[in-house]
């Protein structure tokens, strides 16, 4: 048996976390405390791809990356102390900072996982939580949106992971999936070219940043047919596979996360998240430390991380 990849041995292990992360939910349930579950690291300021739907060249800047030291400090200041349980390692591409992932890796055992394009080869380490893949559609679609071939290189980079590191290995991959208005045609096809390869499967849907985004799949009856598929296929042939709760999925078929680009509802404090320099980001994890910078539009987002926990009931400041 396992629970979101966790078995009962190392759940067991982890019970000290859990005694915190009880402590968390319980004070925001019964006083309204508001005390980060989760942390979210920008580890590095550089990607090799341009894909036409990431929030992050809309913001960024160049600047240099930290160190190993300078990372862990920030480890040890923003996320150990104040007890969040995992870490989520994006960029830019993280895997272009593989000893960041280590690090990462080491001071969170099997409760670090890295949002990838899987385009550079995956590195095992016995300790990752797991690799969060992202697939924009079909080989198509996908390489429409990230360049020629990024599909063709993620395949054979996932298939070289579980060739390769034992029987178990496909546990440690999961794809994660953006629907938009490109791709949501697709998302039965994705299922179907990963699932024989991958543990999980999560959904969320492109959050936009400015008005009249092409890439945003409007609220009604096309986004509504897609989620209703996502939720017949979790509660009947896929409820192992596909991570997303129905209570998350139905949310998402209308306004969540605020009012234009304020967070109301959406439990922005659940996450601290941190950009390549160890700075504080706002208003969530796909926002800027720059206050002049470009945010989400909130009344359509679609992230799954935040979304997810309103669907259980965790809620945002308003």
């Amino acid at each position: 048996m396992e629970i979101m990849g966790r078995g009962f041995r190392q759940i067991i292990r982890e019970s000290p976390l859990y005694f915190h992360l009880g402590l968390k939910i319980g004070g925001y349930k019964l006083f309204g405390r508001k005390s980060p579950f989760y942390g979210s690291a920008d580890i590095i300021n550089v990607c090799n791809l341009h894909c036409e739907h990431c929030y992050w060249w809309l913001n960024r800047k160049e600047n240099e990356d930290l160190t190993t030291q300078q990372w862990k400090k920030i480890i040890d200041e923003k996320f150990k102390k104040q007890h969040v349980f995992i870490a989520t390692l994006v960029g830019g591409e993280p895997m272009m900072r593989p000893d960041i992932v280590e690090l990462f890796v080491k001071e969170f055992p099997k409760r670090a996982c890295v949002v990838t394009n899987g385009t550079f080869p995956i590195p095992y380490f016995k300790d990752i939580y797991f690799y969060w893949i992202s697939i924009d559609g079909d080989e198509k679609t996908h390489n429409k949106i990230r360049g020629e071939g990024a599909w063709a290189k993620t395949r054979e980079n996932v298939l070289n992971y579980v060739k390769n590191n034992g029987q178990k290995a496909w546990k440690d991959i999961w794809i994660t999936m953006t629907i938009n208005s490109q791709n949501y045609k697709t998302v039965e096809k994705v299922i179907d070219d990963w699932k024989d390869y991958t543990n999980k499967i999560g959904f969320q849907f492109h959050t936009p940043f400015m008005e009249n985004d092409p890439l945003w799949l409007p609220f009604g009856k096309e986004r509504d047919k897609v989620i209703d598929r996502l939720i017949d296929l979790k509660l009947n042939s896929l409820k192992n596979y596909i991570i997303n709760p129905k209570e998350q999925l139905e949310i998402m078929k209308q306004n969540w996360g605020g009012k234009g680009t304020t967070p109301i509802d959406c439990p922005t404090w659940a996450i601290v998240s941190v950009d390549h320099m160890g700075r504080e980001k706002q208003p969530c994890c796909i926002g800027s430390a720059e206050k002049d910078s470009m945010k989400p539009i909130c009344e359509k987002c679609g992230l799954g991380c935040y979304s997810v926990l309103l669907g259980y009931g965790i809620k945002g400041m308003a």
